[in-house]
């Protein structure tokens, strides 16, 4: 074995034992390989796309994939041939100068260091980086004067291979690249779980995105099965006390099992649809189905048995002729009526209001502090005030209150 041949062998056996096989990736058959860059950027790092419109996103990392092959007199003479590819970086002389001063050694490691932890700075890229959908950078104030270091403009270098197509297809690259180094990141850290106070690595945690409260998987998947149990599908929020933060149908699918996200599912469905007046019921008592009226018709059809009927009666849909019995439609409806009107009677008797979304609210035993199930306010029975979470008992214990828990 030459020389050249050994030293060869030597680099990507180091490399091999140095980077992860999501890093390093060698060709059985050949000397080449590729070398998947994860470079991380300073905080508040902006990126600006403009294509048929100008959008700007938040991220946290750039990927850049250095593809290499070795020519049979490196490192003797020659370096290795390569391409950088990625969604963002227009030039590569830089490695070139880099081979130039380490010519007769090994380079890959240095290439790879100076791509990780010196590629923004030697090219002065600075938040925002601004570039268009295939890839070319414009000219922004981070960018348009940039050059080299003897002041010469910077040319494009048809090794930086630029491979974004379409403005979908670059955006969900650099998002999902983000999004997974992100989670990688999130995965290995330590946290403290804010309700059993144990410390573990993230992988074993959940986040909320829009408040960054994380917890651990346990504590959080009873936390929802009790809430799912309960109905309260709609309020399936961060657990830290007054935080509004929502949890996903993602968030809750990968952490409950298949049967309680199922319930889950369909109350949700079911909530929602009963906001809705359009949106009546299939009639047959084996189906019950969901079904979208059409404005100003009678007519429904089940999407799930195809059953057709009237809205009005639930029965077979009849065409333009009047409901079977029209007279004990109406009787229908004068009983309607009177047990709407003995409802609301009861209801106005029996419940009170929620100072905060107006729900009745029954209360049949317990203390005076009740919350509300429609928008989870916790309020005093007796003065319909609403109390803090925090601090509930001041309400009934204060030296001014007339009201007892």
């Amino acid at each position: 074995m030459s020389s050249n041949q050994e030293a060869q062998s030597d680099e990507l056996l180091a490399l091999a034992s140095i980077y992860d096989a999501e890093e390093f990736r060698r060709a059985e058959s050949s000397l080449k390989g590729e070398i998947h860059l994860c470079l991380e950027l300073s905080p508040d790092f902006k990126l600006q796309i403009r294509g048929e419109r100008r959008v700007e996103f938040d991220v946290s990392f750039l990927s850049l994939v250095l593809s290499f092959e070795f020519p049979l007199d490196y490192p003797s003479s020659s370096a290795p041939t390569f391409t950088l590819s990625s969604r963002w970086l227009s030039r590569v002389q830089k490695l070139d100068e880099i081979w130039e001063e380490n010519k007769g050694s090994v380079v890959l490691f240095t290439w790879i260091q100076f791509l990780k932890e010196e590629t923004l700075q030697f090219l002065k890229i600075q938040t925002p980086l601004e570039i268009t959908v295939s890839g070319q950078q414009m000219p922004s104030e981070s960018t348009e004067n940039q050059s080299d270091d003897r002041g010469e403009p910077l040319e494009l270098d048809p090794r930086a291979v630029q491979d974004a197509d379409t403005q979908t297809d670059f955006l969900t690259s650099l998002l999902d690249f983000n999004e997974a180094q992100k989670q990688k990141v999130f995965d290995a850290s330590i946290f403290c779980c804010g309700i059993c106070f144990c410390e573990n690595l993230g992988s074993s945690f959940t986040l909320f995105k829009e408040c960054q409260h994380v917890y651990c998987k346990a504590c959080i998947r009873e936390y929802f099965e009790i809430q799912i149990r309960d109905g309260t599908v709609q309020h399936l929020s961060c657990p830290e006390t007054d935080c509004t933060s929502m949890a996903s149908p993602a968030q809750v699918k990968a952490l409950v099992s298949q049967e309680v996200f199922a319930r889950y599912d369909r109350l949700l469905l079911q909530w929602r649809l009963n906001l809705m007046a359009d949106v009546v019921y299939c009639p047959r008592m084996s189906c019950c189905a969901p079904v979208l009226m059409e404005p100003d018709k009678t007519m429904g059809i089940c999407p799930s048995c195809r059953f057709v009927f009237c809205t009005l009666c639930y029965q077979t849909y009849h065409g333009f002729s009047l409901c079977k019995d029209l007279q004990k439609e109406k009787e229908l409806n004068e009983i309607q009526r009177t047990h709407k009107k003995i409802d609301e009677e009861w209801v106005k008797k029996n419940s009170k209001p929620c100072p905060s979304c107006g729900a009745n609210i029954q209360k049949d035993e317990g203390c005076n502090k009740m919350m509300c199930i429609s928008c989870q306010e916790l309020f005093c029975w007796m003065c319909l005030t609403p109390i803090k979470r925090e601090n509930f008992r001041a309400h009934f214990t204060g030296p001014n209150s007339r009201c007892f828990l």
